[in-house]
């Protein structure tokens, strides 16, 4: 039995501090479920990044895994990576009722979800240096606005009318860049 719990030990010790939190709210607490993100791994559509969202209050809540708008920065030894390679296209579309029941995320009270967000908005190409050390800056915000701008206004009313709430905060974090 004490192996168990020394096990079980370890494993919460490794998982805690193998992700980054990344939002402001304490109620509602964001991990990035890895402690570096790569440039090879976020252009690599098969392979997204997964965000562990906690929620300890007592209310349920929206959240648009595409309602994250902000900047995110590269850094090359603490100073601004100012000359990209190219640039990442993105397309944005709008959703109708079906496609806002489907991505939506609701969140219940006392709940936990391991989900995909849309918060590393990377939008360009960085040759990235072995011998350099590499951090993103990452500034964004979710609200009711940003989580409307694809669309599904009348599906967040309904839910509102529910008793569901808008997640509403502010991610601001700087993380490692793996070159």
């Amino acid at each position: 039995m004490k192996r168990f719990y020394c096990f079980f030990g370890i494993f919460l010790f490794g998982l805690c501090f193998s992700q980054i939190k990344i939002n402001k709210r304490k109620d509602i607490e964001i991990f990035l479920t890895d402690s570096i993100v790569s440039m090879e791994r976020y252009l690599d559509a098969s392979k997204p990044y997964k965000y562990l969202i906690i929620n300890h209050t007592s209310d349920d809540y929206i959240i648009d895994p595409q309602g994250f708008m902000g900047d995110t920065e590269v850094y090359e030894c603490n100073e601004l990576y100012i000359h990209p390679e190219k640039i990442i296209p993105k397309g944005y579309y709008s959703r109708d009722w079906e496609d806002c029941k489907e991505d939506f995320i609701i969140l219940k009270k006392k709940d936990s979800l391991i989900v995909q967000l849309a918060i590393l908005n990377i939008g360009f190409f960085y040759n990235l240096k072995p011998d350099k050390t590499y951090s993103l800056d990452i500034q964004s915000k979710h609200n009711e606005y940003t989580a409307t701008l694809l669309g599904c206004k009348d599906y967040i009313r309904d839910l509102k009318k529910q008793g569901y709430k808008i997640f509403e905060d502010i991610i601001s974090v700087k993380i490692p860049l793996k070159p």
